[in-house]
Order: structure tokens, then sequence, then C-alpha cells
């Protein structure tokens, strides 16, 4: 019987958007991208086993990232969430603003 198997297969994926005054680390433009990047184990293609987990801040347009930590990440997830809804235009300006304002009490 033959395997086929490989490892350091990546899948991103980018969770939304967040501006500098949410993000308390120096970034070059005025938005980034929040980023997790798994690595997996692959058989016969499928990816099967996760080898690894980081966590990136990242602006595609000058091909930057910034890896940190998964304490960072969660404390960052709901901001970039919901930035995401509102480029999306799944809630209002003002849906927006009351739920900015809980996040921001946490």
């Amino acid at each position: 019987m033959i395997f086929i198997f490989d490892w350091g297969h990546e899948t991103r994926s980018v969770i939304g958007p967040l501006s500098k005054a949410e993000v308390s680390i120096e970034i070059p433009g005025d938005f980034i991208d929040l980023v997790k990047v798994k690595s997996w184990f692959r058989l016969f293609f499928i990816p099967t086993i996760p080898t690894s987990t980081r966590y990136y801040l990242a602006d595609f347009e000058i091909r930057q990232r910034l890896e940190i930590s998964k304490d960072d990440f969660e404390k960052f997830k709901p901001f970039a969430e919901l930035n995401l809804k509102v480029v999306n235009n799944e809630i209002s300006e003002s849906e927006y603003d009351s739920q900015y304002a809980k996040l921001q009490k946490n």
C-alpha cells in the first residue's frame, strides 16, 4: 500500500480589519487585517492534522505581517469581527457604535 503525505501546507483565515485605535501595536497604515494561519499534515492531499497555529497582524498591500500572541489575537478578534460586519454592510452604523462601545467596556 502506498501512502502519500506531506506537511507544512498552510491555510489562512482573515478574521477582519483593525484600525490603529484598536491595536496597541504600532502599524504602518490606517488599517491592518487580523489573520490566523494553520499548518497541516496532509494525507492523500487532504489536510488531516493541524501541526501549528500562528497569529498575525497583516498588511497585504505592503506585504508586511507581525506575529502576535494568542492572547493578543483573542483580545483583537471581537473588534475585527465587528469591523468585518460593517465592511460587509451586515449591520448599520448605529448598531456598530453600540456594539463597539460594549466591546471597549470589556
